[in-house]
């Protein structure tokens, strides 16, 4: 969860209320109520090139089907929405065409079952007009008009000047799957989830 979102007690004296419901531990996962919750990767970087892999897990009880592109929203470490364009495929990003990229294609997911996009972007600074742009925060949703979640990847993504990003489509990862990016796996989960929020659209 980003840093303010939640109180924290600084008091030493008595509590004077203590909800009869226990507090889960921060490292637990839990499933929101459309059933899939998002894991950000590490993220790779090779000559200015960023590549950061998002998996999507059907942590739900039903089928959940997927076609096309995430629904992506750039905002401030203030939750301001920045003017960022998302381009639907990473090739203009990469400048070649990737092998796990590609036109969308349908996604059935199981319980349990996950599914993959890859972020790709430049840190290109060459407009000293104007301050480089970081992203620190990330509003994903499966699809448009979908729920979306709130991510924080970790160090942000840091645009420089360029101004765009683009996303892959999604595809689905077998446990086994292992596809290569132009700087490694772009859908390897990390080691631990990162916290995300659930809700509807930021403001």
């Amino acid at each position: 969860m980003p840093s303010g979102s939640g109180l924290s007690a600084s008091r030493s004296g008595p509590v004077p209320y203590t909800s009869a419901i226990p507090t889960p531990p921060a490292t637990a996962v839990t499933c929101p109520p459309d059933g899939v919750r998002f894991e950000v990767g590490d993220g790779d970087a090779a000559m200015g090139l960023r590549v950061l892999g998002i998996t999507l897990i059907n942590c739900g009880s039903r089928t959940y089907r997927l076609n096309g592109y995430p629904s992506v929203r750039t905002l401030a470490d203030d939750r301001t929405a920045l003017r960022i364009q998302v381009l639907h495929g990473v090739k203009k990003i990469v400048g070649s065409a990737m092998p796990w990229d590609g036109p969308p294609k349908p996604v059935v997911l199981r319980p349990g079952e996950r599914a993959g996009t890859a972020v790709a972007w430049r840190n290109t600074y060459d407009d000293i007009s104007h301050a480089p742009v970081t992203v620190a925060l990330v509003e994903i949703a499966p699809a448009a008009g979908r729920p979306p979640q709130l991510v924080r990847p970790d160090g942000g993504l840091d645009l420089g000047s360029t101004g765009r990003l683009a996303v892959s489509a999604w595809r689905s990862i077998p446990d086994t799957d292992t596809p290569a990016s132009p700087a490694g796996p772009p859908y390897q989960g990390p080691s631990a989830s990162e916290p995300v929020e659930t809700g509807g659209p930021l403001l």
